[in-house]
């Protein structure tokens, strides 16, 4: 796996062109996106790409927003090149669990910062509009370190072509999320058909934006960070999405359709693989915008 991108490549949501029927597509020769409206009337996830070859560094993630797409959007326009400056500063010739402190601490501080900042900056926009953050970054073709704020997911395909899940939803049904909700004094409500929510309002336990339910940390914008040595541990591939495809398809399920994919159609076509899980989460009929991104490690 050498990421040596010949230029500086950074593409983000907005620079894509609609497709007239509300579907996105993006094709790169490490990675590939597809999205989908769904049946929403409006598309709040957004995602956003960084390869800087000469640093040998590379920042890929996706963010749902919800109640509007001002903290999707200012994640989408300021996440990546915060956590790139930041990380290239603090991690800087650290090996092995002292890098992975360093990265950790550096993720975990841009996304509190921006969480500050924009609650400050803009707080009616950011009262009840919040994002979840699903990032991957991989450094020097050795480390690759999974952010996680939030319902938006990571899984791997190891070497034998398992699945292996990288993150862990910040849900109400998730026991110690629960546990720290109640703790803080917060409660979780269910009403009728719908799912639990925070204070009945959020349907994820931790977030950026949200500012309405930050006080006494009931929500909060903490991010799972975890570093895996990619010399040690052999991923072929990651993906990145967002709930509207893992609402309808199982983790195991969405490598496995990966897997058979490219075992049909062969290595190159990896970069299909988000555009055929796209349309698959909205034929199984998943009503939520979805948001895909394939990211190639070694095949």
């Amino acid at each position: 796996m050498s990421h040596h991108h010949s230029q500086f490549v950074e593409v983000g949501f907005r620079d894509l062109d609609q497709s007239k029927d509300k579907f996105w597509h993006l094709e790169h020769q490490w990675f590939s996106f597809s999205a989908h409206q769904g049946a929403r009337e409006y598309m709040e996830d957004r995602m956003h790409c960084l390869c800087d070859p000469d640093s040998n560094f590379s920042v890929f993630s996706i963010f749902d927003g919800h109640g509007g797409e001002y903290v999707a959007d200012y994640l989408e326009k300021n996440y990546s090149s915060t956590v790139r400056q930041r990380i290239l500063k603090n991690a800087a010739h650290t090996h092995g669990d002292e890098y992975a402190h360093a990265v950790k601490k550096a993720i975990a501080f841009t996304i509190h910062e921006i969480d500050t900042h924009i609650a400050e900056k803009n707080p009616a926009k950011t009262a009840d509009a919040g994002s979840t953050l699903c990032s991957a970054v991989i450094q020097n073709n050795k480390y690759l370190t999974i952010a996680n704020v939030g319902d938006s997911r990571a899984v791997a395909c190891d070497s034998q072509g398992n699945c292996i899940t990288l993150t862990r939803d910040h849900k109400p049904s998730d026991l110690k999320e629960k546990q720290r909700i109640e703790d803080a004094g917060g409660v979780i409500l269910q009403y009728k058909n719908d799912v639990e929510r925070v204070q009945g309002i959020l349907a994820m336990t931790r977030s950026v934006g949200d500012a309405t339910l930050k006080p006494n940390e009931v929500v909060i914008s903490d991010p799972d960070v975890k570093t895996y040595d990619l010399s040690k541990q052999q991923f072929r591939y990651i993906i990145l999405a967002s709930d509207g495809l893992f609402d309808v398809v199982s983790n195991e399920e969405v490598i496995q359709m990966a897997n058979s994919y490219i075992q049909i159609h062969g290595v190159s076509a990896l970069s299909k693989v988000a555009n055929i899980l796209c349309t698959e989460a909205l034929r199984r009929g998943s009503l939520d915008n979805v948001s895909v991104l394939v990211l190639k490690l070694v095949l």
